[in-house]
């Protein structure tokens, strides 16, 4: 079972790493428009989410047999309530 919730972990983390690079175009695109600082933090901001996302998907495919059943339903939770977060950003964006 440990495998299965890791694996859902790794698709919810792939799915973060699309999400934030579609947020990182979209503020890179309005720095582009507008040169203005806050602009820029969010590419920033965005970038930095695009790298911890990478990070987690590598770190769960490189610890998946050292990671005890117990904690594997949680990471799962973590990484959908992440999405949900990066998901109400990107529909702010849009809006």
């Amino acid at each position: 079972m440990t495998a299965l919730w890791m694996e859902a972990s790794i698709v919810i983390g792939l799915l973060n790493i699309g999400l934030t690079a579609v947020l990182f175009a979209i503020y890179r695109r309005v720095y582009a428009q507008t040169k203005a600082s806050f602009s820029l933090a969010l590419v920033a901001f965005a970038g930095a989410f695009v790298v911890q996302n990478l990070l987690v998907v590598y770190s769960y495919l490189t610890t998946m047999p050292l990671i005890p059943e117990t904690l594997s339903p949680f990471l799962f939770a973590i990484g959908v309530s992440e999405a949900a977060g990066i998901s109400a950003i990107l529909w702010s964006a849009f809006n």
